[in-house]
């Protein structure tokens, strides 16, 4: 068995967390390369990056990148805590700490990109999506 993987959507920062290892924090910017896998993180010049997606997850309306190409905010989030979970190790259980002012519209349109991402669902079980005011009040009580 695994330690359980920690994941944090922030606008600004996406973060992926084990127990008794650093945390992996990265800008909110996802990348996609024609001859790799995509990335997370700063934009360094090369590739397609895509940024706003997070504030994106669940608008009909999609973000328009720079080649023209259309993708949808929930879609992209999926894949870049995908490339995040990848980045710690991966883990078991999963749980996702989602902005706690999201709806349930926006966060059933995050759990619906999920399912296509089997590395985070290990065993089959879906990743938990909490909102992050609860995970920041469970970090305060066990270390206050």
């Amino acid at each position: 068995m695994t330690d359980a993987l920690g994941l944090s959507i922030g606008m600004t920062n996406l973060v992926a967390a084990r127990e008794g290892r650093q945390p992996v924090i990265r800008r909110s910017i996802f990348t996609l390369h024609n001859d790799r896998a995509p990335d997370v993180g700063e934009y360094t010049g090369s590739g397609l990056p895509l940024a706003g997606f997070v504030e994106r997850v669940g608008d009909p309306v999609p973000l328009v990148a720079a080649d023209g190409s259309q993708h949808r905010g929930e879609l992209v989030l999926a894949e870049a805590l995908d490339v995040m979970a990848r980045a710690a190790g991966g883990g078991a259980p999963v749980v996702i700490a989602v902005p706690a002012h999201w709806g349930p519209s926006t966060v059933g349109a995050l759990r619906g990109a999920l399912r296509n991402k089997p590395a985070l669902s290990p065993d089959g079980v879906p990743p938990g999506l909490v909102p992050d005011s609860l995970t920041a009040l469970a970090g305060l009580q066990a270390d206050p």
